[in-house]
């Protein structure tokens, strides 16, 4: 057993410290212990029989908890046996290797991480077709092209793995010799433009696929330049070589160049390494490690969601580009010490920096994060010679919605770190496959933090005086849009990104990088305060942009919705205020005259200033004497209508706290409430003049659908309201010659501006009646009879009225604004095109901040790829912010929660403080609105509405925002209209043809929302509409949609099962159920739904190539075929002899005692 002096010792010499300066409770990790002299550790006390992992060491870094852990549970085998030796068995992301493999030339499996390079580099996956590679450039002067040759070919001859293949089955084999010279040099001394050449050649190497299955894994080339100077490129595939391995080929070849001899041959190989893998790891100890991770798959979060940009929209998904970042000497040892100072090592120090930034531009605060280990395990005495790929990968939980230190964070994810590398000996790939079968899809952490922290220095003192210094450095990867690593180079640190190009819009990762430079600085400044809260600020010019685009019109002033009716009332009596559906003009005075009769009945009811009273009356111009004349008694009107189920009606009769009801003298109103019956009120006596209250009064209560299945009283003060209706009136010019036409239903807040816009200007409303409240036909004449200027209805209407109206009928128009629903992109190029001149508006806006607090006007420069108009700006008056989980405005292009405040921001919901204080929020100073709508900011302060929160869905696995499958469907010209959903646990999409009558052909749709969208994101059912349902304000009634979903999905199966048809069929479909450990397979359902994996398919396609003699056929094939009809269907297209494939597929059936469907069919013919 180990004492502590012992400890202690071994300890110290690594630290290279005196013995006496460490204490048996010291931190270690303050002393500047890190994770490589953990390995190195933990590795010596395995060798001497401990059962002791290093990430354990890292739990709890002091001698005595060390002397307890090997003192207690990891005593020498020969005084405390461990349990039985046999190997623990392989984790499923990759094959043991054959111990027994030792000739050249002889195939063995691939470890984890290699597997998934290999079948990152096939193309037919998301982010695929990309080589895991390392590209370097040294500038020198005055290399020897011979002499660096023959360096290459010592390097090449003492590491096998440089000399490895990769083929088609999955496995890799040691070539005795290269298939030919990996070295070759590129003159350019008397080249005409030598720095276009050498960037042509820095973009061809830094972006190529090796050809690994001829076994080049590596290329170095030597570029002479003029005036003696050199380039020195090298390129290593990762499947062959890891970091360490690729300092230790570097470090080989400045030897073999420095004194042009042989170098000794390496006693260990990879191959080696891999084949003892199983006795390193004992069976119960990789037993528990999966078990632990399986207890804590269903609590991991989601991968960061970045504000990525689909791969089928990239212009080139392959290409990447770099950005770096120098920390100096000094400033590398000034976070070391700080680092070791709060007992955080230097690695998670910069790791917890880098999640900071990514929660900054996530649209989620807690997220998986992939971090790379370089697990070589110190089992021989060379083993640090070995080139080879020992990496494995962590997923670490990173949690950072709460704001906290840098300190706090860090720790946190420190301790996340180990207790995760502790149960390292299941892999993370493995984890990752697990997590996808949890799922029900593949899950890729796209987002990758490496750290060579550790290791030295990545380029040796030697390396860079014979070769020169590292001017350029890009690595690329599978599966990968941003790998950030970190390396000591030059006595400090080297930061890269490595990013795909357009994997985020223009500038978003420009933008990430300079705030993480930013944030490192800071915290490198003498004053920095690793206690504070944690801050990235937005950036200024973002800000900035947001603060342009609100603005506070010195013109708008506070007022009532009624006082200036009754002010021109009393000053132009005689001008038009309401037109009625027959055509009748009623004039301001006798409208007003009415509405104060009303009044003065309430007033008799005894209703005072302040009461509520419901109005019950159908739609038409009595709605709006209603109205007017409940104001004028000083009351809050609540509109009801009069098709509400009597239940309904009385809860919010209730609810309201309602004191009267102005409706017809058919209408029982529960006790309690006083009964005015409009027809009968209007000719009494009059009212002397209206009440007038202050602007801050309630106006209204709009009752709305709430979550809860109870409807929710919003209260609206006059201030509020007015201050839409007069930005909107000042946005747009509108005058006393304007008239509009009230579509919208009184319930819905849209009909505030169509009654009370033109009435406080002096224009006029065309009144619709209850029967033509779908007649879109109706509208149009009356828009062309009354010679309507001004639309304001929510986008479904609009779309209807395209449709009924003639040519001519919608010429009067010259304003169409819209809201209270997506506003399709499409229906505003008809509008505009119907309509030479006309100025087309999207507004955005919710019941709680007074009808609009958007806008955005179409025009002609409006971008041909935008599907939908934009929330676009805050009217006058309005401040809006788009907040993510922190609280904290989010970047632009980054998804959060639209806040909506100032002026027009409601009182509050009726009855409900607790709800009220939910959603109405005080912060900056400011009282908000939180929406519970998902939007982002695009550059220059334009507000992008993204759908509802709740319209957010999880399907296998992932979070969708159907808005956006919906979005996507809409960028096909035929479809005018599309309604996403999830039925019987599939995504189903309904889709409406561009114009009436037009027939939408499904399965084109489908195939194009494949190329655009992730595959998880792809519908699993499309279901064609002849028209889209709306409801009775106009928006689509995504409940009948559903209804209509869940109505065909009725008697269909979800994991429906399709028998093969002919013996192709059987016998791929029997050789994958046999490799996925099922009892059959469907020939259509998906290979990964039904829980294939790369290794799988890697296991899959070799054994078709086996049992069905055909070659040609790789794991590619079935990423893109998917199913066992599609892969059949491929292998018939590529067969050299007709029949010969049915042939073998037979005897195969025949052998397996599996029924041939085809033989079925045809004895069933006979």
């Amino acid at each position: 057993m180990f004492s502590k002096d012992q400890l202690r010792a071994d300890v110290a010499a690594l630290l290279g410290v005196p013995g006496d300066s460490i204490g048996d409770s010291d931190d270690l990790v303050r002393l500047g212990l890190h994770s490589m002299l953990l390995m190195k550790l933990s590795g010596t006390w395995r060798r001497q029989g401990y059962r002791v992992q290093s990430s354990q060491l890292a739990l709890e870094p002091t001698i005595e908890a060390w002397a307890a852990l090997l003192g207690a549970g990891s005593a020498p085998a020969e005084s405390a046996p461990s349990p039985s030796p046999s190997p623990a068995p392989a984790p499923a992301e990759s094959d043991p290797a054959d111990p027994a493999a030792e000739a050249e030339d002889e195939e063995f499996a691939l470890a984890t991480m290699q597997h998934a390079y290999w079948v990152g580099r096939q193309s037919g996956q998301a982010l695929g077709g990309v080589a895991a590679h390392l590209y370097v450039e040294f500038d020198g002067a005055g290399a020897d092209p011979d002499r660096l040759e023959r360096a290459v070919a010592q390097v090449v001859s003492r590491h096998d793995q440089l000399r490895s293949a990769f083929g088609e089955a999955g496995k890799q084999r040691i070539l005795a010799q290269p298939p030919e010279s990996f070295f070759r040099v590129v003159d350019l001394r008397e080249a005409a433009d030598a720095d276009a050449e050498l960037e042509t050649m820095r973009d061809r190497m830094s972006h190529q696929l090796l050809d690994v299955a001829a076994g080049r894994v590596v290329e170095f080339v030597l570029t002479l330049l003029p005036e003696g100077k050199h380039r020195l490129h090298l390129d290593v595939d990762m499947l062959a070589a890891d970091a360490m391995s690729y300092r230790r080929i570097l470090d080989d070849l400045a030897a073999a160049y420095e004194s042009d001899g042989a170098l000794p041959p390496v006693g260990y190989s990879f191959r080696q390494y891999l084949a003892e893998r199983g006795d390193r790891i004992p069976a119960d100890e990789h037993e528990a490690a999966r078990r632990w991770w399986t207890e804590k798959l269903p609590s991991l979060p989601e991968t960061a969601e970045l504000p990525t940009i689909a791969e089928a929209r990239r212009a080139d998904p392959s290409r990447s580009v770099r950005f770096h970042h120098r920390l100096e000497p000094e400033d590398k040892t000034r976070l070391y010490a700080l680092a070791h100072g709060h007992g955080l090592t230097p690695a998670v120090t910069l790791a917890s920096v880098f999640s900071e930034v990514i929660a900054r531009w996530s649209a989620r605060q807690r997220f998986l994060l992939n971090l790379p280990l370089f697990n070589r395990e110190p089992v021989h005495d060379e083993i640090d010679q070995v080139v080879g790929d020992f990496t494995n990968s962590v997923l670490v939980d990173v949690d950072a919605r709460a704001s906290e230190s840098l300190v706090a964070r860090a720790r946190r994810l420190q301790r996340e770190l180990h207790s995760c590398a502790a149960h390292a000996t299941y892999e993370g790939l493995d984890v990752l496959r697990d997590l996808g079968k949890l799922r029900g899809s593949a899950v890729t952490p796209s987002v990758v933090f490496t750290s060579g922290l550790g290791l030295g220095e990545l380029f040796s003192e030697r390396v860079t005086r014979l070769f020169g210094s590292p001017v350029w450095i890009l690595s690329q990867g599978p599966q990968v849009d941003l790998d950030a690593q970190v390396a000591e180079v030059g006595g400090g640190l080297l930061v890269n990104w490595d990013t795909r190009r357009d994997a985020l819009p223009a500038g978003v990762m420009a933008s990430m990088f300079a705030e993480f430079r930013a944030l490192l600085d800071s915290l490198l400044a003498p004053e920095a305060d690793w206690n504070a809260p944690l801050s990235i600020a937005l950036p200024a010019e973002q800000r900035a942009a947001r603060e342009a685009a609100e603005t506070t019109s010195a013109s708008i002033a506070p007022r009532t919705l009624h006082a200036e009716f009754f002010e021109r009332a009393a000053r132009h009596p005689e001008r038009v205020a309401l037109v009625t559906s027959q055509g009748e003009e009623l004039t301001y005075g006798a409208v007003a005259e009415q509405a104060l009769s009303l009044a003065n009945s309430l007033i008799t009811a005894g209703v005072n200033t302040g009461d509520t009273v419901a109005v019950i009356v159908p739609k038409g111009h009595r709605q709006v004497i209603s109205v007017l004349g409940v104001l004028a008694a000083g009351a809050v009107y609540l509109p009801v209508g009069t098709d509400q189920p009597v239940a309904r009606r009385d809860r919010i009769l209730s609810r309201g706290l309602v004191r009267a009801v102005v409706t017809g003298a058919d209408v029982e109103v529960p006790e309690g409430i006083s009964r005015i019956v409009f027809e009968e009120s209007i000719s009494g006596p009059r009212a002397d003049q209206a009440v007038v209250p202050d602007p801050d009064a309630l106006a209204y209560v709009l009752f709305t659908s709430g979550s809860t299945g109870e409807p929710k009283g919003v209260e609206v003060s006059h201030r509020a309201a007015a201050n839409t209706l007069d930005a909107i009136a000042e946005e747009f010019g509108l005058t006393a010659e304007d008239r509009t036409i009230g579509l919208s239903a009184l319930e819905f807040d849209l009909s505030v501006f169509d009654m009370f816009s033109p009435l406080a200007l002096g224009g006029a409303l065309v009144c619709i009646d209850a029967d033509k409240v779908r007649d879109a036909a109706a509208w149009a004449e009356l828009v062309a009879a009354h010679r309507i200027s001004v639309l304001n209805c929510a986008p479904g209407l609009i779309g209807m009225l395209l449709d009924a109206a003639s040519a001519d009928q919608l010429r009067s128009l010259r304003v169409v604004i819209t809201g209270g629903d997506r506003v399709d992109a499409g229906m505003a190029a008809r509008m505009r095109a119907r309509v030479p001149g006309l100025r087309f508006a999207g507004l955005g806006g919710t019941t709680e901040t007074a009808i609009h607090s958007t806008v955005y006007e179409v025009t002609d420069e409006f971008p041909a790829e935008w599907t939908a108009v934009p929330y676009g700006r805050p009217l006058s008056g309005v401040r809006c912010r788009v907040v993510n989980e922190r609280g904290e405005d989010a970047p632009d292009w980054v998804t959060g929660e639209l806040w909506i405040g100032g002026v027009s921001v409601a009182d509050g919901y009726r009855g409900d403080p607790e709800r009220t204080a939910d959603r109405f929020v005080t912060a900056q100073g400011t009282r908000w609105y939180r929406t519970g709508d998902l939007a982002r900011y695009l550059p220059g302060g334009t507000i992008d509405f993204l759908g509802r929160a709740d319209h957010q869905v999880k399907i296998r696995g992932y979070r969708v925002e159907l808005g956006e499958v919906e979005a996507a469907a809409k960028t096909r010209p035929e479809v005018g209209e599309a309604v996403a959903a999830v039925v019987a646990g599939r995504l189903s999409l309904a889709v409406v043809g561009a114009e009436a009558g037009r027939v939408v052909d499904t399965v084109a749709v489908a195939a194009a929302l494949a190329e655009l969208l992730p595959e998880y994101m792809v519908p699993d059912v499309l279901h064609f509409l002849e028209q889209v349902p709306l409801t009775s304000n106009g928006k689509i009634d995504r409940a009948a949609i559903r209804a209509v979903l869940e109505r065909e999905a009725e008697g269909r199966t979800v994991a429906e099962y399709v028998a093969p048809e002919t013996a192709l069929e059987a016998a791929i479909a029997y050789i994958a159920a046999q490799v996925l450990g099922i009892d059959r397979i469907g020939v259509t359902t998906d290979f990964f739904d039904a829980g294939a994996n790369s290794i799988l398919a890697t296991t899959f396609v070799a054994n078709v190539r086996g049992l069905l003699a055909i070659d040609g056929v790789g794991v590619t094939d079935v990423f893109s075929a998917k199913t066992v009809r599609g892969f059949a269907a491929r292998l018939v297209e590529r067969e050299e002899v007709p029949g010969q494939l049915t042939q073998v597929a037979r005897i195969l059936l025949e052998v397996a005692g599996v029924p041939d469907p085809s033989a079925d069919l045809a004895a069933a013919r006979a």
